[in-house]
């Protein structure tokens, strides 16, 4: 695994979700129903991109582990930037923010997603 490169992508998923429940949540104000649906599908194209470039170097990672990967450098971005700087001062905690069931279906789906994207590039 090119640990340097699964890290920088993973940033760059977080990102990318980051602007997207920005722009669900807050531009177009959807319900959170709404947001947590528009997630599962936005988060598809996000996957598929962010395994590509990833994938570009020809690296041959399982696609189950880097999206562990994209996952655990998610949450660590959460705990460093979301959870203080937009969960706390609305009254949540770190508790509430990880065991939102509609989150950790997301979690599984980027882990899935990512894993599916390795098994069909290597056929």
């Amino acid at each position: 695994m090119k640990t340097l490169r699964a890290l920088s992508i993973g940033a760059l998923v977080w990102v990318l979700i980051f602007i997207e429940i920005f722009i669900t949540m807050i531009g177009l104000k959807l319900s959170e129903t709404a947001v947590w649906v528009a997630h599962y599908f936005v988060l598809i194209p996000i996957a598929i991109l962010c395994s590509w470039l990833y994938y570009k170097s020809k690296d041959s990672v399982n696609g189950f582990v880097l999206g562990i990967v994209f996952l655990i450098v998610g949450i660590v971005l959460d705990m460093i930037v979301t959870v203080p700087l937009f969960i706390i001062p609305q009254g949540g905690n770190y508790g509430t923010y990880f065991s939102n069931m509609f989150m950790l279906s997301g979690f599984l789906e980027l882990i899935v997603l990512v894993g599916i994207y390795d098994l069909l590039r290597r056929k």
